[in-house]
């Protein structure tokens, strides 16, 4: 394996000297730099190739000659890898006791069974699909748009890899928990809500202007049950801080699904975000600078007829209903809200809602499924929790032998197989013609379909 592997590096030495020859001679850089990607990837590329040859070459030696029998030596496969693709021969072997095949290579190296693209350029399509488009990570590796698109919806459990460490809670003196939602388009023309949830300890000014969140942890979701979303928002809460001297504040906008978390964490205080009240005093002065400091006056104050009074008289200069609507609208929502805001708090819920899901969900005109648009949110709140694209595609079975691998997978490609053939039995009777048919009818039909 030495002198074959030196051979292909000296070959790929040869080609770059050439390259470089060639590239001083045209003065080219840029052509340096292609020719010499190409050939690293190509050394790569066989590398990889000589490994698995090496792995198979392995297990025959020591492998139970008695009990595991050969069954074809020239079973090829081509992954896809971020080098480019690479083509394996491998040996399938056949285990007399447990009555199964296996390729000894595959489990060696722990490549997943029928699948065409490696394990870490799986999480590089993802990790660009999650941060620009689908389309994004069809350019920079090389697959299709809907392979990026069922890599994503293949994702089941979307979260950072669990610590075996078990850390005591910390002990803060405020715990900030601060929510809103984003509106996205789905594909049937409505419209749909995403919602997001973040946690923190507070901000610390990093630079002249800037200021940083602390231990930000981030839930986004599209489900629409408030008990299940802040329940997940609460279990982190408990275990990861101590609550005995602790308070928490909770900001949003009002939305009753954010009020919501008052009866999960009924020790919270809830504060109304500030953006959103200036938004209505906004509104409601219609561009009146004074009107809108004097409503802005009486919010600071918490005096309601005040407010009543200033948003009465400014109704009354309009005579469109449609003016006086928008006044009425924004006046109740500074009235049902003005008992839980205070100027000196603070809430950056719109601008996470910007950076962390309008940016890739509602930015540009796009369509959503409520399961796509699920998974993407909560692929982009596991980027921004820090997460590992790698660790959503890495097994954590722990080391088990090639035998009892191979022998769980066949029972469960058995298993796959009667249930993909009974499936498409019953699926042949799911047709538009059959369903009005009944009785006797029905059955001598689906007999006739299910004769070969």
């Amino acid at each position: 394996m030495r002198e074959i592997l030196e051979k292909l590096v000296n070959e790929c030495v040869k080609g770059i000297i050439a390259t470089m020859s060639d590239s001083v001679a045209k003065g080219s850089f840029t052509q340096a730099v292609s020719a010499t990607k190409k050939l690293t990837d190509n050394l790569g590329v066989q590398v990889l190739e000589l490994l698995c040859r090496q792995a198979d070459e392995t297990y025959e030696r020591s492998r139970n000659r008695k009990q595991i029998t050969i069954k074809d030596k020239s079973k090829t496969r081509r992954l896809l890898t971020e080098l480019g693709e690479v083509q394996i021969t491998r040996i399938c072997y056949f285990d007399k006791k447990r009555n199964c095949r296996f390729f000894a290579v595959d489990e060696m190296l722990g490549l997943e069974r029928r699948s065409r693209i490696e394990t870490g350029l799986k999480s590089k399509i993802i990790e660009q699909a999650t941060l620009s488009s689908y389309g994004a990570a069809t350019k920079a590796f090389g697959v299709s748009r809907q392979t990026a698109h069922n890599l994503a919806q293949s994702l089941r459990n979307i979260e950072l890899k669990k610590e075996d460490v078990i850390v005591a809670p910390k002990s803060v003196a405020n715990i900030y928990i601060e929510a809103d939602e984003d509106h996205i388009h789905l594909q049937n023309g409505r419209s749909a809500e995403v919602k997001l949830v973040y946690v923190h300890e507070g901000a610390q000014s990093v630079c002249k202007g800037r200021n940083q969140l602390q231990n930000v942890k981030y839930f986004a979701t599209m489900d629409d049950d408030p008990d299940e979303i802040w329940n997940n928002v609460a279990q982190y809460v408990y275990k990861t801080y101590s609550l005995s001297n602790a308070t928490v504040h909770v900001s949003g906008d009002g939305a009753p699904w954010i009020r919501y978390a008052l009866n999960v964490l009924p020790r919270a205080r809830y504060h109304i975000d500030k953006f959103h009240v200036q938004k209505s005093a906004t509104n409601i002065a219609k561009g009146d600078k004074k009107m809108r400091a004097a409503i802005m006056r009486a919010v600071n104050f918490g005096n309601v007829d005040s407010l009543q009074q200033l948003c009465v008289a400014q109704a009354r200069r309009y005579t469109s209903l449609t003016e006086r609507r928008t006044i009425s609208e924004n006046y109740y929502y500074l009235r049902n809200n003005i008992a839980n805001y205070s100027k000196n708090s603070r809430c950056s819920a719109e601008g996470h809602i910007s950076h962390v899901l309008s940016e890739r969900m509602s930015s540009r005109p796009m369509g959503w499924s409520r399961k796509g648009a699920d998974r993407m949110a909560q692929l982009r709140a596991f980027y921004f929790n820090g997460g590992n694209f790698l660790d959503l595609f890495t097994s954590h079975d722990g080391d088990k032998r090639i035998e009892q691998t191979s022998d769980e997978k066949q029972r469960r490609r058995y298993k796959n197989h009667v249930v993909k053939k009974y499936r498409r039995i019953y699926e042949s009777y799911s047709i538009p013609a059959l369903s009005g048919v009944v009785g006797e009818e029905l059955k001598m039909l689906k007999s006739f379909l299910s004769q070969k």
